[in-house]
């Protein structure tokens, strides 16, 4: 729970912080500002909440050592959230700030298990 929560929270707090810079992005030369958008949403975001997602596992679940595919988990994390997110606010009509806190109440359980297991159960044990 402490994990899912942790990553809803950071998770949250990222999609929050793009959404008030969207109109940054586009008004900075509206080519250039998209890839920069892209840029960001699609590898940044994923390589901190990969590199989020293994150092807490290595710090709850003492494990040692880094998961060589960790944007490939972060990516995955991501998806994950983006697509509760979207399904939520869609089904809901509800502005973010209310998705946002469902996610970190009602979704933090699931999602720790998600970001535990999107790392392949991988463990291993300092030595």
């Amino acid at each position: 729970m402490i994990q899912g929560m942790i990553l809803a929270a950071v998770l949250t707090a990222i999609q929050m912080g793009l959404e008030n810079a969207h109109g940054w992005f586009m008004s900075y030369m509206p080519p250039i500002g998209f890839v920069l958008l892209l840029f960001t949403t699609y590898l940044l975001q994923p390589i901190m909440v990969g590199v989020l997602n293994i150092f807490l596992i290595n710090l709850l679940y003492k494990t040692k050592g880094w998961q060589v595919g960790f944007w490939l988990n972060g990516i995955f994390l991501l998806l994950a959230f983006s697509t509760i997110n979207l399904v939520l606010q869609i089904n809901l009509s509800l502005p973010f700030a209310y998705i946002a806190t469902i996610d970190i109440i009602a979704l933090s359980i699931p999602f720790g298990c998600i970001a535990r297991f999107s790392n392949g159960g991988w463990k291993k044990p300092i030595e």
